[in-house]
């Protein structure tokens, strides 16, 4: 099996969709038969590419965002029209594949090779006010004219298979839902360790935690109307790049007078996010609509004990081992943010199931099912 892959997730910033492309062909390589071509944009690489720093990607994505909207459509459109070119001619001359996985934002145009999709969500459409509006006019736009070109597609959770199947209108026998597994990285830390990164980032040594992009969907806004209403002081950590959208949230820290109970670190590397995981004493992860959830299985990988939204995917993804809110009310997440903090055999109970639950997830897994896909859509092509 001859695998060309779109690898362009693995030359941004280390977001879910990066950790999922990085660690199903860290596996897929140590298959025995297994080759893997790297599209970059450009040409094929035979090794995977390298992570680029967040820094500079942050730097070229906060440029772009001040683009009107209209010219960021016309050149992400351009953007993709010219991948697709440079996919073709490099197939062209390789001429070696047996499928072509797509991991971007919608299938490329590619008549040589079977298709393979992985959708990763419906957010762009259930959520667009929640995401920039050249990204939801880039999805609209697009998807119509190449969903048609996957031969098959895979997903991330069964909640988000079945809104493909509902909404898209594919053929089920079409739809593969395989879920995603923590990275190898995240592992409970020493207190030492715990103890250093926290000085370091001028952290408090006792606080909640939030991991991931800022951005609308994420539900920030929860999670500040629910600290006030807290009996327990404790400081809230903000980790993760600042996004994009409207940001209610950060008027309400000022007009709850909450400046000294919020922190933002912005971008935090994987050893330093480990270590907060590893640190807090709750994992807050109240967002209103997700494909896996995967900060919740990272958490609960480290020893964390967690609280998540009971919408969309996340009751899939975190089975019995959190504590379940409604994303809507947040005096049902003060009182849950409460008991954890309260109640040290709550904690400790969370903690374990966490463990076990994260422990039930493997890449290895989650590779060897995404192969069976490629073999069959290989032999019925």
């Amino acid at each position: 099996m001859n695998i060309l892959v779109n690898a362009i997730p693995l030359t941004g910033l280390l977001t879910g969709i990066a950790r999922y492309v990085r660690n199903v062909y860290t596996c897929l390589e140590q298959e025995q038969n297994v080759k893997v071509g790297y599209f970059t944009g450009k040409h094929i690489e035979q090794n995977m590419p390298v992570q680029n720093g967040h820094e500079s990607w942050i730097i070229k994505n906060n440029r772009l965002r001040r683009l009107p909207e209209a010219a960021m459509f016309a050149l992400r459109s351009a953007h993709w029209l010219n991948y697709e070119r440079m996919l073709r001619r490099a197939v062209v001359q390789k001429g070696t594949f047996d499928v072509y996985h797509e991991t971007g934002f919608i299938p490329a145009k590619l008549s040589d090779l079977p298709v393979i999709y992985t959708m990763y969500d419906l957010s762009l459409r259930h959520y667009a006010y929640a995401h920039p509006k050249e990204r939801v006019w880039f999805f609209e736009f697009f998807i119509k004219r190449r969903l048609p070109q996957a031969g098959h597609i895979l997903t991330i959770s069964e909640y988000i298979r079945q809104e493909i199947i509902d909404e898209l209108k594919v053929p089920p026998e079409k739809v593969t839902a395989i879920p995603l597994a923590p990275d190898p990285h995240f592992a409970p830390r020493s207190q030492e360790q715990i103890d250093h990164t926290l000085k370091r980032l001028g952290l408090p040594k006792e606080f909640i935690l939030f991991t991931g992009t800022l951005e609308p969907r994420k539900n920030i806004d929860l999670l500040i109307n629910a600290l006030p209403l807290m009996e327990y002081d404790l400081p809230l950590v903000l980790a993760g790049w600042s996004g994009w959208g409207e940001k209610a949230w950060q008027e309400s820290i000022a007009a709850k007078c909450l400046e000294h109970r919020v922190i933002q670190t912005g971008y935090v590397d994987e050893e330093d996010l480990a270590c907060l995981y590893s640190g807090a004493r709750v994992f807050v992860y109240p967002s209103m609509y997700e494909g896996f959830g995967l900060p919740v299985l990272e958490a609960m990988a480290c020893g964390c004990p967690v609280i998540t939204s009971n919408v969309s995917c996340l009751p899939e993804t975190a089975g019995d081992a959190a504590e379940l809110t409604d994303p809507h009310i947040p005096e049902q997440l003060a009182l849950h943010l409460d008991h954890i903090v309260q109640d040290d055999h709550l904690a400790q109970t969370l903690s374990a199931k966490g463990l076990d639950r994260a422990a039930s997830f493997s890449w290895k897994h989650t590779a060897h099912k995404t192969l069976r896909v490629f073999n069959s859509v290989q032999k019925s092509g």
